[in-house]
């Protein structure tokens, strides 16, 4: 950490010596949680920026979540094995606009934007009801994700040399995160009725409204 705080200095006191050119076009950045990780309610990955003026940007931001965990099951007194796999992911899309107050090295703004996400919570089940070993049985949850929501935000954006800036964001998120109805299918091999059976899952809702990004940094390069 403190190495980078002084190579961030060293770059920052670089840049104040360079000729400030006029903010337009196309930038992209990132951004890092220094502090609280995994409290983190709002990481994007990636951000582009298009200025139509000095002092108004649209913005686009994406970020990409998944994970796929996998736990075995072991038979008792007995060599079988089975496995569960749980497959998450979420991918979220925003679309919004900032106002720049001020020109120059130093630029902070204010905007809003609006977020739309959409992924799946799956899981299954190999020769296991997920708690123990079965042999003959098989089973998965299928559940699809969607959801919206809106995001207001104040930040700054700092110079540091030629194209490069770094900055901060704060704000507020109002978020509606929606599972929808899923299928839990069962497959029992020794079933002498039906060798597979549909159980629908009842969807749930999700609504939340936090204050996010605290103690980010962001970096970006502006083309």
């Amino acid at each position: 950490m403190k190495r980078l705080i002084i190579l961030l200095s060293t770059i920052g006191f670089v840049g104040f010596l360079q000729a400030q050119e006029d903010r337009k076009g196309f930038e992209t950045e990132t951004q890092f949680h220094l502090f609280q990780p995994s409290a983190e309610s709002y990481t994007p990955n990636l951000k582009i920026r298009y200025f139509l003026s000095s002092k108004m940007a649209v913005r686009s931001t994406i970020n990409y979540q998944s994970e796929n965990k996998t736990t075995e099951i072991n038979e008792v007194d007995g060599t079988g094995v089975g496995s569960v796999e749980k497959k998450n992911s979420l991918l979220n899309f925003s679309l919004g606009i900032e106002k720049h107050f001020k020109e120059g090295r130093v630029s902070p703004y204010i905007g809003t934007e609006l977020k739309i996400m959409t992924g799946r919570n799956d899981e299954y089940g190999s020769r296991t009801d997920s708690l123990v070993f079965i042999p003959n049985i098989n089973y998965s949850k299928k559940v699809p994700v969607g959801g919206y929501g809106v995001h207001l935000f104040t930040g700054v954006d700092i110079d540091m040399y030629k194209n490069l800036y770094i900055g901060t964001e704060i704000g507020f998120l109002y978020q509606n995160l929606n599972y929808k109805r899923g299928v839990y299918n069962v497959q029992n091999s020794t079933s002498l009725t039906d060798a597979s059976v549909d159980v629908p899952i009842s969807g749930r809702r999700i609504t939340t409204f936090n204050l996010v990004n605290m103690g980010v940094l962001r970096i970006g390069w502006r083309f």
